[in-house]
Order: C-alpha cells, then structure tokens, then sequence
C-alpha cells in the first residue's frame, strides 16, 4: 500500500514538473487530431470531427426513430421492385397532370401536380445517403431521380405534340419556369432544410407536402419537355436549369439538415469523416456550377427573366413623354421564336404614340428583339351639371 501511494506521489510530481495535466495532454491530443482532419479532410472534416465529437457524448436521435426515417428513404431487396413501379407510375401521372396545367395555364392544376409528385423522396435520400457515407446508396437515389426526369421530359414532350391548337403565345405558367434565379436557389435551400427536418421530427412531418409545393420539381421538367417539342431549346434549358438548382439546392440543405438535427451517430462522423466530408464538398461544388450561369449566362445562354414589369414601367415612360393625354391600359408579352411580342393598348382622344419609335425604344430598353403592336382606345370625356333636380 505505501508502495502504491509512493507510486502516485512521483507521478503527481512528475505531472508538476513537464507542466502536462491530464487535461492539457486530452486537448494536445484532441489538436493533433483536428489537425491531422483538417490536413486530410479541409475545414468540412474539422466541423464534422467536432460535430461528432459532440454527439458521441449523447445520441441527438433515437435508434429506432434513426431506423425509421432510413426505412422511408431507402428502398432495397424486397421492397425495390414495387416502389420503383410505383414511383414510375406516380411520375407519370403527376407530369401529365402539370403538363396539362401549364398548357391550360392553370396553377391550381399545376399545384395539385407538385403533390402527387414523388421526386422529393429519392433526392431527400441522396442528401441521407451522402451524410452517412453510403455511396452506393447514393448512386441508386440518384439514378432514380434521373430516370424519373428522362421520363418526365419525354412523356411531356409527346402531351405536347399531341394537344391539338397553336402552342402560341406560350402561358405565363410556362414562362414563369424558364429563367431561374438566385431566389429559386434561396427557396431550394429553405426547402430542402424543411424536408429533411420533417423526415426526423415525425411531428414536423405535416410539412412535407406543403415542402412539395413550394420547390415544384415536376413542373420545371413538364417545361423542359414542352419546350423541346416546340424547339424552343434557350427556354428548355432554362425550365431544366431550374430543376437542377432545385436538386442540388435540397441535396446540400437537406444534407446539414440531417447532420444538425443528430440522423447522423457522432461516431459514424468520426470513422466515415474523410468520405462525408467529401460528398459534402462535391455537393457544394454542383451548387456553385449550377448557380454561376444564373447571372453569368442570364440573356446569352439562358432566357432573360420575365421582362412584364420592366416592358410595362418602359411603356408608361414612353407614353408619359410622347403624348401627356394618353392613358396605358394594358401591356402584355409572349415570347416566339426568341422575339418578344408586346401588346400595348393605350386609351387616347388623338392617334396615341409612334409604334415605331415605342418598339425602338422597348428593344433598348429589353435589350432583345421586339415586335410591338399598339391598340389606341378612343377616348373621350363628357360631364354633365344639374342645379335644380
């Protein structure tokens, strides 16, 4: 017994003298640690190293919840065949339905597609599978959501050419999904952090179908089918642009979603950090690849954005400056054949405003090709004053 406390004694005193606690060696050893992550992995490895760290220490999720959200997102072995048929099946119905719609240019139609929709499920899935290091799980989300857009834009393509009267001038339900932007991206994202927090909390999961609706990925590839039909090809790869920032937008928030809210166990972040670090990366460069055309190529190689606000506030300054006692009542555009058709109608007691100098003035101004055509409404004023009714 003396021989043991005297044991412990030298090494409390050996502990003294190299100034080396038992704490200072945890945290030396824990900084040659990140050190080594943050060489292999970059600063995602880093912050997943600390993320699970944190978690080994308490499981955010419940085992058999984490077993159930893997359950509803994969589907193996005996379970595949069935859901891929009726994926499929689900698929076709909901592009025929917003096909249909953006035709009609209806967007209750249109909505009522995003819910039977099924595409958010595998892409929900492919953010799952890179969060946990399941690459091949991965793959197979990924080539569902594949085969189900190669579907979409086909079985739309043939709606089109089979709907009987002119396809022109295009709706506004088309239209609006040929030229993304940054926003769509923003609502992508808040989407996709939506989605995967519904999937984990199951009181959340009231959410999902109100998620569907508002990242619309069907929709934007019944436009991509209608298009190509009609050859409008810059409108085509602006409608499926829009798909594809919808895709990799949910993957990525969906994808940290997961990691804040515990799907992951801290200790598959520690062994698996290298290959989740990765795809977190890669998930983050589709990001940027699909992000830099939506300004860099916006009028060159996608279509401009919806230009009915700009043409209309350009058409009452015209006729602002033009002829002071006309009146715009209405300016409404169609695009055909890269040529944007502007209807202008403006009420006026004289002939209203040069055509010519209008349309000169809306291509400057629209910087694109205009055909502009003017409807002047007669307008006359007339009163009337009775003193003794």
């Amino acid at each position: 017994m003396s021989d043991q406390k005297e044991h412990d004694r030298a090494h409390d005193a050996n502990e003294v003298e190299t100034g080396l606690p038992v704490v200072a060696l945890v945290r030396e050893l824990e900084a040659g640690i990140t050190t080594q992550v943050h060489r292999v992995s970059g600063l995602f490895g880093v912050l997943l190293l600390k993320i699970g760290l944190r978690l080994e220490s308490r499981d955010a999720l419940d085992h058999n919840e984490r077993k159930r959200v893997i359950n509803s997102l994969f589907h193996e072995r005996a379970r595949l065949r069935p859901f891929v048929a009726r994926f499929m099946w689900l698929m076709a119905l909901s592009v025929t339905i917003a096909s249909l719609g953006i035709v009609s240019n209806s967007t209750a139609v249109v909505i009522g597609a995003m819910l039977v929709a099924p595409l958010m499920g595998p892409v929900i899935g492919m953010a799952a599978a890179v969060v946990m290091a399941w690459p091949l799980r991965a793959f197979r989300q990924a080539a569902l959501v594949a085969g189900g857009a190669v579907l979409a834009i086909g079985l739309a393509s043939l709606i089109s050419l089979i709907l009987p009267g002119d396809a022109y001038p295009l709706p506004a339900e088309l239209l609006a999904r040929t030229s993304p932007n940054l926003l769509d991206m923003g609502i992508a994202l808040a989407a996709g952090a939506a989605g995967a927090y519904g999937q984990v909390r199951r009181q959340a999961s009231g959410a999902l179908p109100g998620v569907a609706v508002a990242v619309a990925l069907v929709p934007p590839l019944a436009v991509t089918g209608i298009t190509v039909q009609l050859a409008e090809w810059q409108m085509a790869l602006g409608a499926f642009m829009l798909f594809l920032v919808n895709v990799v937008g949910i993957v990525i928030s969906a994808a940290l979603t997961f990691i804040a809210c515990g799907f992951v166990p801290g200790r598959r972040l520690l062994t698996g950090n290298s290959a989740i670090a990765s795809g977190l990366r890669w998930t983050a460069v589709a990001v940027i690849v699909v992000v830099l055309p939506l300004q860099l190529g916006r009028g060159r190689v996608l279509p401009p954005t919806d230009q009915t606000a700009q043409a209309a506030a350009a058409v009452e300054e015209f006729v602002g400056f033009a002829s002071s006692s006309a009146d715009v009542v209405n300016v409404s555009i169609a695009v055909q054949d890269g040529i944007t058709n502007i209807d202008v109608v403006v009420a006026s007691p004289t002939s209203g405003p040069p055509v010519t100098a209008l349309a000169h003035f809306l291509a400057e101004r629209l910087n694109t090709p205009v055909n502009v055509k003017l409807q002047v409404v007669e307008a006359t004023t007339s009163g009337a004053m009775i003193n003794d009714p």
